[in-house]
Order: C-alpha cells, then sequence, then structure tokens
C-alpha cells in the first residue's frame, strides 16, 4: 500500500530534481526556490504517508505479546538512531537495571520506544548540549521505560492534547515533523495493555514514561 500512495510523490519530486538539475540556468532564483519548496513538501507528504500507515497497521494487525529484554530493546533502537544522535551531538545516558523484561509485542514496544526518542531528539536538538536519559528499571508493579530530555518542554495543561493525532504545540517550521509520532505511541501501549504518560514544565524539558507488565522470569 505505501509503494501505492507513494507513486505520485515520486512522480513529483522526480521531475522536480530533473528541473533542478538539466534545466537549472534556465530558471531564476525564485523559481529554484518554488521547486525547492515542492520537493521538500513531497518528503514531509511521504513521512506523513509512513506515519499514517504505521498508526493503522497498529490497530488492525494482530499483537504477539511475548518476554522483552529491555536491555537488547534499548540496545536496538539506539543502534536504529545512531546517526540521528550524532548529529545532534546529543549526550546521551542509559541506565537499565539488569535482568528487566517486558511482557510486548517486539514490533509494537519498538515502535513506541523509537518515537519517544525521536521526540527527545527533535525537541532538545536547540539546547547546548542536548541530553537524553533512558532509564528502564522495575517500578509501580511492572516495568517502567522513560526517555527524559532537556528540551523545550511543554505546559502540562495540553498533556492530553499532545497524543492525539495530528495535534502540535509547536509550529511546523521550528520543529518538522507530522504530528502523529505520540499517538503512534499511545496507540501501541493501549494495544499492549501498557501505559503512556509525560511529565514537562516550559522550558525545562521532558519526560515520557512507558509502563508494561513484566513478563515472568524464564
Amino acid at each position: 500500500m505505501s509503494h501505492d500512495l507513494k507513486a505520485p510523490l515520486r512522480g513529483i519530486d522526480g521531475y522536480s530534481r530533473l528541473l533542478l538539475t538539466d534545466h537549472r540556468e534556465q530558471l531564476d532564483d525564485e523559481g529554484r526556490e518554488f521547486l525547492g519548496h515542492i520537493r521538500q513538501a513531497t518528503k514531509h507528504m511521504a513521512e506523513l504517508i509512513d506515519d499514517l500507515l504505521s498508526y493503522s497497521r497498529l490497530e488492525r494487525r494482530e499483537l504477539t505479546l511475548a518476554r522483552q529484554p529491555l536491555a537488547a530493546v534499548v540496545e536496538g533502537v539506539l543502534s536504529g538512531a545512531r546517526q540521528d544522535l550524532e548529529a545532534a551531538a546529543v549526550q546521551l545516558e542509559v541506565r537499565v537495571d539488569p535482568g528487566v523484561s517486558a511482557l510486548a509485542d517486539t514490533q509494537g514496544l519498538t515502535l513506541a520506544l523509537r518515537n519517544l526518542l525521536d521526540n527527545a531528539i527533535k525537541f532538545s536538538r536547540s539546547s547546548e548540549p542536548p541530553r537524553i536519559t533512558i532509564d528502564v528499571g522495575r517500578r509501580g508493579g511492572g516495568v517502567e521505560l522513560s526517555v527524559r530530555d532537556n528540551g523545550v518542554g511543554f505546559d502540562m495543561k495540553f498533556h492530553d492534547r499532545i497524543f492525539s493525532i495530528f495535534q502540535r504545540l509547536h509550529r511546523s517550521e521550528d520543529y518538522p515533523g507530522t504530528g502523529i509520532g505520540l499517538a503512534i505511541v499511545r496507540k501501541a501501549m493501549e494495544r499492549m495493555g501498557g501505559r503512556v504518560w509525560a511529565r514537562s514544565e516550559p522550558g525545562q524539558g521532558a519526560t515520557f514514561t512507558l509502563h508494561l507488565p513484566e513478563a515472568d522470569p524464564t
């Protein structure tokens, strides 16, 4: 489905790129700027399609709840995000209680944690330096994974709003994104029988926490 939905976008982007490369000298500065905006818009639409499909799959697919060693889950997510972490020069701290495992779906948990990490990178990017802490342990009768950043933060009166699809607290020009990431996190946690919440103050960063049942030891 993603391939079909993105086919028109690939055509728009491809022809825009050809105009910029093969006919650049025939375009004035304004024309080149407009084509740049077109290419940026097609990229954003492709990202939006990907996120919408991720959200839809979470609603429809059957989840498999199994024992997930959280040290391995965190390591896998960090490995996938290494390039973004390095590009943002993030100072990263990771604390994982030894031997802790959650009862969760592999793909659902990975998707939720990756979205929280991406969110932390995005909103702490302008901090000097950006800092992110991942903390995993047994708490509250289950296991909790928290992602804390030192970014822009938000007013807690908007707590419920930020987990709704297409809801944003900041301009997309300042913090690019689709407005779907945190909705994906909430949907994943609901499907796995878990919870997600946040604590924040404007200008003081934010902490997002995932709570899941602890898996029985093997």
